[in-house]
């Protein structure tokens, strides 16, 4: 009863224990090569057959492969075309030009344009311009002061990357970050969402996902890009891979504002990041290897939870 006495006593003074978050390896039948995502939807490559999380269970189900619509003519040919319900229908990158030769998506291709198609059937061609190229591969549509824009990357040949937003009603880039300054550095966008909980929308990227690796969280305000943040020891991306989607975004601590996971520079951990009421790490969870796919959603049994496929070819489901 003593012993009983104490440990009630402990609870109420420090509260419940705290769920811990751990990754976990889910048996396969080969080596995971790739993670897709397609709004919540996502599907496992295990060598050449397609799998999902079953939600009950947390065990891989036979599953078709993800239908990404065809790349329109003239456009990039490793790109995707995004699509929504509102204002702007459809938008992708095209015009390939060699004019840059920086080769961190695999390649020494970029995109010289980005065409959108709006909902009302116009279709408009916003051009990067002779000294810069679109150095992305999925343009991100998303609603800025109520209104659907574009987000992408654009990399000037002599100043390196800045993340530009176009309005698909004047068809024409409204803002950019400044470039990082010197050629060959590049930035990968992480998350869209209102992450610091002031009621703007505020974009997330990383910095140089390869060497620098500075997660940086810039809030569109009075359609101005105002940074709002700096984290450092974060990377989404590493050299070659068409794998942008390292990172989800998802309330995971449960205090309503959205939250972001994104890898460790080394790639070894995956961060939970908060940023409200100040920046901090919800949890590091550990991983058996370097993260090496997207990161797309595992939900098992009501619970929140991610999937991603590491370096040496193994599963992990990441959940508290």
């Amino acid at each position: 009863m003593r012993l009983l006495l104490i440990a009630l006593i402990s609870w109420l003074a420090l509260g419940p224990a705290r769920a811990e978050w751990r990754a976990e390896t889910v048996p396969t039948s080969g080596p995971v090569t790739s993670v897709e995502v397609r709004g919540t939807d996502t599907r496992i490559a295990i060598r050449q057959k397609w799998y999902r999380i079953a939600p009950a269970t947390g065990m891989l189900i036979p599953a078709p492969a993800p239908g990404f619509p065809a790349v329109p003519p003239g456009g990039l040919s490793d790109g995707r075309v995004a699509s929504s319900d509102g204002a702007i229908a459809r938008a992708w990158l095209a015009h390939p030009t060699d004019r840059y030769r920086h080769g961190v998506l695999g390649d020494a291709i970029e995109a010289g344009s980005l065409v959108i198609e709006r909902s009302d059937g116009r279709i408009g061609t916003v051009t990067a311009g002779a000294d810069a190229v679109f150095e992305d591969l999925l343009p991100r549509i998303a609603s800025l002061d109520g209104l659907d824009r574009i987000v992408v990357v654009k990399s000037y040949l002599q100043r390196g990357s800045a993340l530009a937003i176009i309005d698909a009603e004047s068809m024409r880039i409204i803002a950019e970050t400044p470039p990082i300054g010197h050629a060959h550095a590049w930035l990968n966008p992480a998350g869209i969402a209102d992450f610091d909980g002031d009621g703007t929308t505020d974009i997330a990227f990383v910095r140089q996902p390869h060497v620098v690796g500075l997660l940086q969280l810039w809030s569109w305000q009075d359609r101005q890009l105002r940074k709002a943040a700096e984290v450092p020891d974060a990377s989404n991306h590493f050299i070659g891979s068409k794998a942008l989607g390292m990172s989800w975004t998802a309330d995971f601590d449960a205090d309503g504002h959205p939250d972001l996971a994104v890898p460790s520079l080394d790639r070894r951990s995956l961060r939970l990041i908060a940023f409200v009421p100040k920046v901090r790490d919800i949890a590091r969870i550990p991983l058996p290897a370097r993260l090496a796919t997207n990161i797309g959603s595992a939900g098992i049994g009501g619970r929140p939870g991610l999937v991603a496929g590491l370096e040496d070819g193994r599963l992990v489901i990441i959940r508290e």
